[in-house]
């Protein structure tokens, strides 16, 4: 495994109260190295100091023991994959930086017909929703005016009788 790493996080919170040779609260970090794949570590805050930081390079493992077995290959798999789809999203995201460079005084009009577009679709959505209201308002109309015929009708044939 030529691909060693040593990217980080901070992820957790620091329970136990250790501090670095700084006298500051460390913070928990996690590896992603190949040999300590998801293995927290204790490290400098950073403390400020007036306008500047300055860093102990404090160092202490939080986990006593590497990670191991299909645990291990589990998470450096993990964190391959995880690497994988920030580069895909960084690269996304650089081709839509230049989508938007390259638009040009075009990109009105573009944004214009889309706007458009959309209020078209807004429309179409409005004239089914007022075609259905229309039906069943219809249904309702005709039932009504075949029930009343026939309550008038029964009406009528009681009074002749």
């Amino acid at each position: 495994m030529a691909h060693s790493s040593s990217s980080s996080n901070v992820v957790y919170k620091n329970e136990k109260g250790v501090v670095c040779n700084c006298n500051c609260l460390a913070n928990v970090v996690q590896a992603w190295t190949d040999d300590n794949p998801g293995r927290r570590f204790y490290s400098c805050e950073k403390c400020k100091t007036g306008d500047e930081y300055d860093c102990c390079n404090f160092f202490q493992w939080y986990d006593v023991e590497k990670p191991h077995g299909w645990q291990r290959d589990a998470l450096i798999g993990a964190r391959n994959v995880n690497r994988q789809q920030r580069e895909e999203i960084k690269s996304l995201r650089n081709k839509i930086r230049a989508l938007r460079e390259n638009m040009g005084p075009n990109s009105t009009d573009l944004k214009e017909k889309t706007e458009a577009c959309d209020a078209c679709e807004g429309l179409k959505r409005e004239v089914l929703i007022l075609n259905e209201r229309s039906r069943v308002y219809r249904n309702v109309l005709i039932t009504s005016s075949v029930g009343f015929t026939v309550v008038l009708g029964v009406f009528i044939g009681v009074l002749k009788w």
